[in-house]
């Protein structure tokens, strides 16, 4: 594989040096080995077009809906490409406006207080922007940007837990749970598939796992994620797939293709194992694909490698 490393390298330099930079190594990416190459590999090569709908919220949604239609999901009251044209009416409750194309583009509006100049500023700034483009993340730059006002279904100050859990092909492999996700008091507990306190990602190895804050219960909603999950993720390689728990209900959320935008790398090494071990990249969209010429001949290269 050095002579495919050495033309990725050519064809992709200023991406080599990032990861350089962000990593402190360069990447196999021909033979990607470690989390953080395979999802360089991710980036550069396997341009799955499921990865489009993913990185869409909106288009989240839709799948969501196919593949688990008793999922709940946060209430969408209206879609456009103005913040001038959101009706009065849809923002004097707890709401959010966001836009489906990117990352942290959201705007809280609690009790209806709302200043509609700032807000109509913001969102046309997001829906100028095109996501992912500097990180490689090419999923996002294929999305057609559109503003959306989604009902809040809880709140991250106060109740609103987030359950992300990693998994490949209908097998979870990891699951967390945030608390004040977002906020400066915002905490995590990785868990494993039976819902307890387990290593996380940058966990040094013999240190114990971080428990759950006092009076914080998860259990059932926790283990209904992951039979949801394990439906959503049929057919995916890996992802990250996101649900909200408000105490009463569960919701799903986001499905992540480039968690941490993909260019980070996972410390601790027996979640490295269990990740890595879990993502079967004979499962993905470039090794399930026919090519033809030198696309094929790598494709068939990798596949009697892995």
């Amino acid at each position: 594989m050095a002579f495919g490393n050495a033309a990725l390298y050519a064809l992709h330099p200023k991406s080599v040096l990032r990861y350089h930079h962000d990593i402190g190594r360069l990447p196999n990416i021909a033979y990607p080995k470690r989390y953080s190459e395979r999802m360089f590999w991710r980036r550069l090569i396997d341009h799955n077009p499921q990865f489009v709908v993913f990185s869409d919220k909106l288009a989240t949604k839709d799948y969501c809906r196919r593949i688990c239609p008793d999922l709940l999901l946060p209430p969408t009251l209206w879609t456009g490409n103005d913040a001038d044209a959101i009706p009065d009416e849809l923002l004097r409750g707890d709401v959010f406006v966001k836009t489906n194309h990117g990352y942290n583009f959201n705007y809280p509006i609690r009790g209806g207080s709302v200043d509609r100049v700032e807000l109509k500023k913001k969102t046309d700034t997001w829906l100028k922007s095109v996501h992912g483009v500097e990180t490689g993340q090419w999923a996002y730059s294929m999305v057609e940007p559109t503003l959306f006002v989604e009902e809040a279904i809880g709140d991250a100050d106060h109740d609103l837990l987030d359950f992300n859990i990693r998994a490949g092909n209908g097998k979870a492999i990891l699951g967390s749970v945030i608390g004040h996700n977002k906020r400066p008091n915002s905490w995590t507990t990785y868990l494993d598939l039976d819902g307890n306190p387990t290593a996380g990602a940058s966990s040094k190895e013999g240190d114990g796992p971080k428990p759950l804050p006092e009076g914080i219960e998860i259990q059932p909603a926790y283990q209904v994620a992951l039979q949801h999950t394990g439906k959503l993720s049929v057919g995916v390689d890996y992802a990250r797939f996101d649900f909200m728990w408000n105490g009463t209900s569960l919701y799903g959320g986001e499905i992540t293709i480039y968690p941490a935008g993909g260019t980070s790398e996972i410390k601790n090494p027996s979640v490295h194992s269990a990740i890595v071990d879990g993502w079967d990249l004979k499962c993905s969209h470039f090794l399930r694909t026919s090519h033809s010429g030198v696309a094929q001949i790598y494709a068939d290269a990798l596949k009697r490698l892995l």
